[in-house]
């Protein structure tokens, strides 16, 4: 483990529309995984795994408005944060901001559809850009894709 206690989990690409990346990703091999409406995101979501490439989560404006959209005006598609898994949240944002980074919390950590209701939370971090902190370890991608499929009409 490193001194922040984070391990990689995915890189979130938004997007405008999904059907593009979809496409690039499977002829790159990678596998379809949960698809969601997150209504306390906002947004919809879609993981693509891969199994010698890193996991990809697919970000797309939902019916209303959305923490995204700024984003998306200014670019149709950006890889716009890194995702990290933690055991103890508090001791990896401890660790660094101990390190000189500054930590700027973008909202309160909520409960992540996609990933089986665990935590997840956001942060910019000055010089290095947005993170997203999974509070702990999502169970396997087969338990949390039926969650998200029998709530979304997604697919």
């Amino acid at each position: 483990m490193n001194c922040y206690g984070l391990e990689f989990h995915h890189f979130g690409l938004a997007v405008r529309s999904p059907e593009a990346a979809f496409r690039y990703l499977s002829d790159l091999g990678y596998r379809a995984g949960s698809t969601c409406y997150d209504p306390l995101q906002k947004v919809n979501l879609a993981m693509r795994h891969h199994d010698r490439m890193p996991d990809v989560e697919v970000i797309w404006p939902g019916p209303g408005p959305s923490p995204i959209d700024r984003m998306l005006k200014q670019s149709d598609s950006m890889i716009y944060h890194l995702c990290y898994t933690s055991e103890n949240v508090d001791g990896s944002l401890a660790a660094l901001e101990r390190a000189g980074l500054e930590v700027l919390p973008l909202g309160m950590a909520q409960p992540a559809l996609l990933f089986g209701g665990i935590e997840v939370s956001f942060y910019n971090i000055t010089g290095v850009g947005i993170i997203e902190i999974i509070a702990g370890a999502p169970e396997a991608q087969n338990s949390t894709e039926n969650v998200c499929k029998t709530q979304s009409s997604l697919v």
